[in-house]
């Protein structure tokens, strides 16, 4: 595939004391507009990685972090390298790796500004993929479709679309007052068409094996956020409604993006295992994602409870999104917490609790542990996390 180049100038503070202008050095991707019928069955040299029985695991921008810290591609890759050994080690055969957790990129982009987490002048998406795949492991590009940075990084940026968005004042970037983010609205094409556009880019030029985007979709109920909008745009519809129309084109045209440039890459999404909050709070229609084509391959619900929880116990929310997943040909995996272990009573006190809820799993095609960090971070040598470390290995190997 022909890889798009862009020197990555943008540093972590600590890295440099200043944060340049965009430099990039070459035109807008030109990627086919959402709507698209999906590329021929004739692809390039690469063929992706994908797993029947899903055993995956997040690695989150603050698991990045201090690897990204590395000012040049070998270090880099020499400690990514250990991470993609422990988690193959432990059993798992899938990452999900954030590389835009807030409009940003940690990786080449002509669409969306560097990532303050980068510190070299390497390309860490590629050498992720690289890694990876040395070791079994498929890669899903993590995304974050509508949350940007705070406004005091944006207005930084020149040359990019949500900068130039903001800089003008234009509705398609909003702010919520509990959050100090920015906010695409995804009410607008426009908006739709870049998130697609960007997650074509990503499947364009690199060897990912899938995209994958979570929970972050309308970050507030309050009606004030998108009223004007609304109000001329609305059609006849409740809020609610045109709400979830809007998210679930938005998932459309990535979906079909994706597509376009290999059917074979997977895109999957991760809501809240709570499935009111998705409809209602996040405007999230997953029903429809699951029994319609054309949203998604995989779903991936954060089912984040334990056995104990009064409002969702994890049996009982199972059940039920194993029933919703029953009619559908979207395959289903389980998202587990392991960083609540030292956080929740219940997962502190029970040793073994992900390894129980990953045999409670069996039916389903997969599970996804979060994060990394919370079991080979700093506290990777206490006993405890030691000891659900094996539980996990022992259960993942006959998974």
């Amino acid at each position: 595939m022909k890889k798009i180049l862009l020197t990555i100038v943008i540093m972590l503070s600590g890295c440099t004391t200043d944060i340049p202008q965009n430099t990039k050095i070459y035109e807008r991707i030109q990627s086919p507009s959402p709507g698209l019928e999906a590329a021929s069955t004739e692809y390039d040299a690469y063929t992706p990685l994908n797993y029947d029985r899903r055993k995956g695991m997040w690695i989150s921008y603050i698991d990045l972090a201090p690897i990204l810290s590395a000012d040049n591609a070998d270090d880099f890759r020499s400690t990514f390298d250990i991470a993609c050994s422990e988690i193959a080690d432990l059993g798992c055969n899938t990452i999900y790796v954030h590389v835009r957790p807030f409009g940003d990129a940690i990786y080449d982009s002509a669409l969306f500004p560097p990532s303050e987490y980068l510190c070299g002048d390497y390309d860490p998406l590629e050498i992720i993929c690289e890694t990876a795949h040395e070791h079994d492991l498929s890669v899903h590009a993590w995304i974050n479709p509508l949350r940007l940075q705070t406004a005091d990084k944006l207005i930084n940026f020149t040359g990019f679309q949500t900068a130039e968005w903001f800089k003008k004042g234009d509705d398609k970037v909003s702010s919520v007052d509990e959050d100090s983010h920015l906010w695409l609205d995804p009410a607008y094409k426009e908006v739709r068409e870049l998130i697609a556009d960007g997650a074509y880019e990503i499947a364009e030029n690199y060897n990912v094996d899938g995209i994958h985007y979570d929970d972050y979709f309308y970050p507030t109920t309050d009606s004030e956020f998108d009223a004007k909008c609304f109000a001329e745009r609305g059609m006849g519809s409740t809020l609610d409604e045109w709400r979830r129309d809007n998210i679930s084109e938005m998932c459309r045209g990535i979906y079909e993006s994706v597509k376009s440039v290999d059917k074979r890459i997977e895109v999957s999404i991760s809501p809240q295992g709570n499935m009111e909050n998705n409809y209602y709070k996040l405007y999230a229609d997953v029903e429809k994602w699951i029994n319609e084509e054309g949203y998604c391959d995989r779903i991936i619900p954060q089912i984040y409870f334990g056995y104990e929880n009064t409002v969702k116990p994890f049996k009982s929310t199972l059940d039920e999104w194993q029933k919703m997943c029953s009619k559908g040909s979207v395959a289903l995996d389980i998202g587990l917490a392991v960083y609540k272990i030292g956080q929740d009573v219940e997962f502190t006190d029970n040793t073994g609790i992900i390894a129980r809820q990953i045999d409670d799993c069996k039916e389903c095609q997969g599970v996804s542990l979060y994060t990394y960090e919370s079991l080979f971070g700093e506290d990777r040598e206490e006993e405890r996390i030691k000891d659900e470390r094996e539980a996990i290995r022992k259960v993942l190997g006959k998974y």
